[in-house]
């Protein structure tokens, strides 16, 4: 009886264990260094963001017409998320970082990962900023992932 417990605990111990590494492992970059997308994954999201873009600033764009919309509310236009409808490296920059600030990303609800594509198929990751939400190129030359607690988003590094 003692053993039949000690196997099925450590069954256990290593299924959970299993599970703490898929969810620490981390987006990776097709050989583009784009990041996947655009998805609206359901429970499959990374929050935690650092720039690494070697020029000066890193710019986050929004069009004029979706700045007051929240990309994670219910009544998000439909319009924004249509696949390689827009140009956004032609909208306005709302906002720059500077290479090693800590972004967060904006997720949905039961914890989607929401990226759109542009008109040329690149995906765009939104990012919360205290102007709102705006684009940042979701792309290993701009930014990188960083680990994460995966039940407090907290990050780990």
């Amino acid at each position: 009886m003692k053993a039949e417990i000690r196997i099925i605990s450590l069954a256990v111990a290593w299924i959970l264990g299993l599970g703490a590494n898929v969810a620490l492992a981390l987006p990776v970059a097709n050989p583009q260094g784009d990041y996947p997308g655009p998805v609206r994954q359901r429970g499959n999201r990374q929050v935690n963001w650092v720039v690494v873009d070697s020029d000066s600033r890193l710019n986050c764009r929004m069009a004029e017409r979706f700045q007051s919309v929240s990309v994670d509310a219910l009544d998000a236009p439909d319009e924004l998320f249509e696949r390689n409808k827009h140009n956004v490296s032609q909208w306005p920059v709302v906002t720059t970082f500077r290479r090693g600030k800590r972004l967060q990303a904006v997720t949905g609800n039961n914890a989607n990962q929401i990226m759109i594509a542009d008109s040329q198929g690149k995906p765009w990751l939104p990012i919360s900023t205290d102007k709102g939400n705006c684009f940042v190129r979701a792309n290993s030359r701009f930014i990188k992932p960083i680990r994460e607690n995966p039940t407090t988003l907290e990050p780990l590094e």
